[in-house]
């Protein structure tokens, strides 16, 4: 296999298997910043977990998706939920009048997004949710290669499964409450980086990411320092 594809460098970036319920999560936002690097067109992915009959974006890159996950959530369709549901993959042009879900597409503003992707989450016979990747431009996704976004969804449903397994589905769902708690802290951090150094959103995250390792701390335990201690600064500076 050439090392250089997608694929492989999907295939890299996914392996191993998930020992604790603790990896959940940080597993599946590298999935997402994975699936984002290597599929060409793809501007932001996000996850739908949905677990206890509740749905929930369990990683996102881009923060300004999340109101698009909202409107589903809230009025109980789109094609997200369509994916989890009925087990089959959507595209969506966002400017086309899409009149599948009209609930939805009458209360959602895609903003900057046109295209919108989602695929079931499946693993054996079960549906956990759907991976939604998300573009900028008009048909971004008409000549991607299918094959290697379906590998990614297989690995999130895969991981998924392995936490139900591991700790059972209310334990997933309590840790997928727990990991959107934290992402406020998170993504106020992502603000004040983004302040401080002129940043976009995604080189933000990928600068947080990036100094959690190098100080060896998790990724929440980091931002909630750097917010902190940007409060502490404007305080004194009053």
């Amino acid at each position: 296999m050439d090392l250089d594809t997608p694929l492989a460098r999907l295939m890299d970036a996914l392996g191993g298997n998930l020992e604790d319920l603790e990896q959940l999560s940080p597993y599946l936002e590298t999935l997402v910043q994975a699936v984002n690097s290597n599929i060409d067109g793809c501007d932001a992915v996000g996850v739908t977990v949905v677990m206890e009959d509740r749905p929930r974006t369990a990683a996102y890159t881009t923060a300004g998706t999340l109101e698009i996950d909202a409107v589903q959530y809230a009025v109980g369709d789109g094609p997200c939920l369509d994916a989890f549901r009925n087990r089959r993959a959507n595209l969506v042009n966002f400017d086309r009048g899409e009149e599948r879900w009209p609930a939805f597409m009458d209360a959602c503003d895609p903003g900057d997004v046109q295209t919108l992707y989602a695929l079931p989450l499946m693993s054996g016979d079960r549906c956990y949710g759907a991976l939604n990747l998300y573009a900028y431009e008009r048909d971004a996704f008409d000549h991607v290669e299918m094959g290697v976004v379906e590998l990614a969804a297989n690995r999130a449903a895969d991981a998924i499964a392995a936490g139900v397994e591991l700790a059972g589905a209310r334990a997933v769902a309590g840790q997928m409450e727990q990991a959107m708690a934290s992402r406020a802290v998170i993504e106020q951090a992502k603000g004040v980086l983004m302040a401080r150094h002129g940043i976009d959103e995604k080189v933000a995250f990928e600068l947080l990411r990036r100094q959690s390792q190098e100080q060896n701390l998790k990724v929440r335990v980091l931002a909630a320092q750097l917010v902190s201690e940007a409060q502490s600064s404007r305080s004194a500076a009053m």
